[in-house]
This record gives structure tokens, sequence and C-alpha cells, in this order.
């Protein structure tokens, strides 16, 4: 058991919460990363009604593409989530949560972190007159190991509440839930995240166009060390329809 719990934590992501970024309409031009990002972070969060879609994917120690699926979803009312996934490799397409290759991750969750606190802002181009914002965000190593962390922690929690773990022998679940939780704990302690997320933004609008976030892991895990990677992208739509 704690090997599929360790596959399956080490690539989730985190709960998703709206930004509380706030900031003010403007043009491109004359203003730091910082101030740019914080302009296009407010016009997503001051949209009554977005809507975003995109990919996700889980590379194996190797290198390959391990999993991967794609997710839409609307945002209305300056809160309600609507969101769907899918993977080619289903026969039906839909992917319910059990079924999800990183079941605790949430596309907008990261925007949580995105902030001049948690991570250093700089351009990724120099801006240009008329042509998209491009910015390139670096989580500070303690915020992108936390993100990863907590999530862990809240996914090894669900596994341990789930009443069908107890059916057959519940002394030995208990057992290896604990078990589980103190590997997850000396993983957690050898854990190195780095986190990179490319942010374009309309120059006019300040309304970003695409979130690119690459993630990767390193940790060890019963005395051997493992490198993990996850990249998605996120691409947003003003005045989106609701999500069928």
């Amino acid at each position: 058991m704690h090997k599929k719990i360790r596959h399956c934590l080490l690539i989730c992501g985190t709960g998703w919460l709206l930004p509380l970024l706030t900031g003010c309409m403007g043009a491109a031009g004359g203003v730091s990363a910082n101030e740019a990002f914080a302009l296009s972070a407010s016009a997503l969060s001051g949209s009554e009604n977005y809507g975003f879609a995109g990919k996700l994917a889980v590379y194996s120690p190797g290198g390959k593409v391990e999993k991967s699926a794609s997710f839409k979803g609307e945002v209305s009312l300056h809160g309600n989530l609507k969101l769907n996934w899918t993977e080619p490799d289903k026969a039906s397409g839909v992917l319910d949560e059990k079924e999800r290759i990183a079941p605790g991750y949430k596309p907008l969750s990261l925007l949580e972190a995105l902030n001049g606190r948690n991570a250093s802002i700089a351009y990724a181009t120099a801006p240009a007159p008329g042509e998209p914002v491009r910015i390139r965000i670096q989580l500070r190593e303690e915020t992108a190991k936390q993100r990863i962390a907590d999530a862990l922690r809240k996914e090894l929690a669900e596994v341990g509440a789930d009443e069908r773990l107890y059916v057959r022998h519940p002394e030995q679940a208990r057992k290896t839930l604990k078990a589980s939780e103190r590997r997850l704990e000396a993983a957690l302690a050898t854990l190195k995240v780095d986190t990179v997320v490319l942010w374009t933004a309309n120059s006019k609008s300040w309304f970003p166009e695409r979130m690119v976030e690459e993630t990767e892991l390193l940790y060890e895990w019963e005395g051997k060390t493992y490198s993990e990677k996850r990249t998605s992208e996120t691409n947003f739509l003003a005045a989106a329809k609701v999500v069928q």
C-alpha cells in the first residue's frame, strides 16, 4: 500500500483558493514586473466571470510523460467554480476525482502563492508596445516546499479517512497508515521543490492569457533519491460560458 501512497501523493497539488491580490487597471509600460503582475492578478480576481482550459502532465523519474489530462472550467460570481477533467485514454473521456492523475491538484491553486512576498518576479522578456506582457515568477523555496508538503499530508489524511481501508484488516490498515505517515514525514524532511511560472497578460487590459507552471521535486524515499516533475498550462478566457 505504501508504494501506491508515495506515488499518488508526490504528484499531487493543493486545494484551490481565489487570489486576494488587489490593484488598478492601466496600460503596459513604466511599471515594475511586480506591479505588472499585481495589475494582471487584480484584473483576474476582479472579473465576475471567466473561464480557463489547459492540461497537466506528470513525468516519471526517468523524464518520460507518465500521465496527462486536460481540464476546463469557469469561475463565476467571483468564486463559484465549475471544473471538468478529461483523459484521451479513458473510454468516456471524463474523469471523476478518484480517477484523476493528481487527485488533489486544482488548476487555480497556484494563484494563492503567487505574490511578491512568496516569489521572485521579473519580466521574462522586455515589455514592448502592443505585445503581451510576459513575466517569470519563481516561488521561494520554502513556499514551494510548503505548498507540496501541505497537499501530501492532506492526501494521506484523506486516505486514512476512507472507511473501506479498515473493512477486512482494520488493525493492519492502521499500522500501514502509521508507517506511511512516518515514511512521508521522512521524505518531506529531504524534499526540495523548484516551481517556476511563466505568466502572460494582455498589455492593454492586463487580463491574463496564460499561466505555465513547471515544478520539480527531489526527495529521498527509504534511502533512495527520486526526482519527479509536473507541468501544467492554464489558458484564461474572459466572459466564459458555463461548463457543461
